[in-house]
């Protein structure tokens, strides 16, 4: 009911709102919902009131509301909307419902103790009375006016305020700012003088007298050259120097062919003697002194099982390296047996290309030929290209009076340019000569007054080294006593540092004696392996060479009797082949003569 009625008394009669109206309206409907028993708290007291009997019930939401406005918005719509609103609803009602609720006795009487059993007591004080003493003074002031209007009384005009006095902003004063540094004024680049280019006659027309002159007489030499000069023909027969170098060509082929294995060459004696040099560090020698015991510690266990009755596995060790070498020589013999193939493979190729070689020469033949009577068609059309040519050129002989005239004119404008380029010139460099002046008086007067300001002002103090710091502690202490101080300690550092130098030189001499003992028993070991190796290599080689010499009868000769076949076929197709070739110089160096001539022919008649 409540809440139907404040929307009929707030729009009766309205028509629609704005947005910002309408969420007016309904925060002031919320409120009034919200803190409905403070609002009734006032509502109902202004009803038992002698002034508000004989107000009507239907106006309770008005009241509602304004008592809403009055105790919770006043502060927010302000003063002068709360003026407007007042007196735009009855006089009469709201002098009655305001002076009621904004007498002094109600709102410090019991309204304030309804409100306290409603809500707290701190709230009430905070968000409720004190905004609203706050205003009491304007709004007692608006509740007389509305009794003077009853009274129809006129309204004393309120006292003007005094002016507000303009009083200067208190803010800190800048420091001076330094001169700045005049900026160098930028001088002008030189000018660039015109091209000589520009007003110079082409010489399209003497290069081409020149080229025309030129290859006129390349034509004439060529022509008279080609008339004294005899024409050679190639000899089929080739000569001895020639004949000497192919014989060594073959010579050094067929020795490639002989496979000659390199044998690694034999260590030398003074090697086998006195040892390889290789130089080992500590951790090298240690570890080969090591292996050394061990190896000496296994010949030990291996005579002692010897002795006590173990079979020996020599006689397995030596059919085993007799196994080896035979399966070396095997491989070796495989190596040469493909070697060989290659080569005959080799030859087969070369058969090949041989004949090759021969159907293609017979095509160039053919293509040559056909390339004769193309070229002398094509000669035919430069030739006709030419004349044309050269009837176009004396035809453009006629246009040489346009341009000296064009060519005289642009000397006379040149002229005009540069006249005022030169007065320009000389301006420009009169003006800057007067900027570069006072741009170095300003220059000097800031150099002076900075030199002013960096002048140094001595400051020294002088300092006892004997004292100390003086702020009261049991550790302090003079520089000087700290000085003595720290010189004992290096006493005592070098001292410290002279006796682990000791102890290190001592354990350096013991670790040199161990590895020198270590050095000679790995050198007596090493000895007595190269002997035994070497005994070993020349059992092996002999074994190696017999397996050798009886695979190689089997496989390897029979193919090189197959290779040395085809070397001799080989060889008589090549003799062919240059006998061919002599015969088709002969030819081809008469074709090129027959072309050289038509070429300086054809150069002729262009000249």
């Amino acid at each position: 009911m409540l809440v139907g009625g404040l929307w009929d008394c707030l729009l009766q009669g309205e028509g629609e709102e704005e947005e910002e109206e309408v969420t007016f309206v309904r925060e002031v409907v919320a409120g009034c919902v919200r803190y409905q028993q403070l609002i009734k708290v006032v509502v109902s007291g202004f009803y038992r009131s002698p002034q508000g009997r004989s107000c009507l019930r239907a106006d309770s939401c008005l009241y509602n509301v304004v008592c809403y406005l009055l105790l919770f918005r006043l502060q927010e719509i302000g003063p002068a909307q709360w003026r407007r609103l007042v007196l735009s609803l009855n006089t009469t009602k709201m002098y009655k419902f305001l002076s009621l609720t904004l007498s002094e006795d109600n709102l410090n009487g019991w309204i304030t103790s309804e409100w306290y059993k409603v809500y707290d007591r701190e709230f009430v004080d905070r968000s409720i009375l004190s905004p609203l003493k706050s205003s009491h003074d304007e709004l007692l002031t608006l509740v007389r006016e509305l009794e003077e209007h009853l009274a129809n009384k006129t309204q004393s005009k309120p006292a003007p305020k005094p002016p507000t006095e303009v009083a200067p902003f208190n803010l800190t004063k800048p420091q001076p700012r330094s001169l700045p540094t005049p900026e160098k004024i930028p001088g002008l680049k030189p000018h660039r003088p015109v091209p000589v280019s520009t007003y110079t006659r082409p010489a399209e027309q003497e290069k081409l007298a020149e080229a025309f002159r030129s290859n006129r007489l390349i034509a004439e030499t060529t022509l008279e050259e080609a008339r004294r000069t005899q024409f050679a023909c190639a000899t089929a027969e080739k000569s001895e120097k020639t004949k000497a170098r192919m014989e060594e060509i073959v010579v050094r082929r067929v020795a490639e062919l002989q496979f000659r294995p390199r044998r690694p060459e034999p260590v030398p004696v003074s090697v086998l003697e006195e040892g390889p040099p290789v130089k080992m560090n500590t951790a090298a020698v240690l570890r080969e002194g090591a292996r050394v015991q061990n190896e000496l510690l296994l010949q030990e266990k291996r005579l002692a099982s010897l002795e006590a009755g173990e079979k020996d596995s020599g006689e397995f060790t030596r059919w085993q390296e007799d196994m080896k070498q035979r399966e070396a020589a095997e491989r070796e013999t495989e190596v040469e047996r493909r070697h060989l193939e290659a080569r005959l493979s080799y030859e087969d190729a070369i058969i090949a290309k041989e004949s090759h070689l021969r159907h293609v020469q017979q095509r160039a033949q053919a293509m040559k030929e056909e390339s004769q009577s193309l070229m002398q068609a094509y000669f035919a059309e430069r030739e006709e290209e030419r004349r044309e040519m050269r009837r176009l050129v004396e035809a453009a002989a006629g246009q040489n009076a346009a341009k000296e005239a064009r060519a005289q004119l642009q000397a006379m404008k040149k002229s005009i340019v540069e006249a005022v380029s030169e007065e320009s010139r000389s301006l420009m460099a009169r003006a800057l000569e007067e900027a570069e002046e006072e741009m170095q008086c300003k220059a000097e007067l800031i150099r002076q007054i900075r030199a002013m300001e960096r002048v140094h002002v001595p400051r020294t103090k002088l300092v006892d080294l004997t004292q100390t710091g003086g702020q009261g502690l049991l550790v302090e202490m003079s520089v000087a006593e700290l000085r003595e101080r720290l010189g004992l300690l290096r006493v005592a550092e070098a001292q410290e540092e002279e006796r682990r130098r000791r102890d290190i030189a001592t354990s350096k001499q013991a670790k040199e004696r161990l590895i020198s003992e270590t050095k000679e028993s790995i050198s007596r070991h090493r000895q007595e392996k190269s002997k035994e190796t070497l005994n070993r290599q020349e059992r092996d080689g002999d074994v190696f060479s017999r397996h050798r010499s009886q695979l190689r009868q089997k496989t390897v000769n029979h193919l090189q009797d197959r290779l040395q076949a085809r070397r001799k076929e080989r060889e008589r197709l090549q003799s062919e082949s240059q006998v061919r070739k002599g015969g088709g110089a002969a030819r081809s160096q008469a074709d090129s003569t027959t072309d050289t001539s038509q070429s300086i022919t054809s150069t002729l008649l262009h000249c």
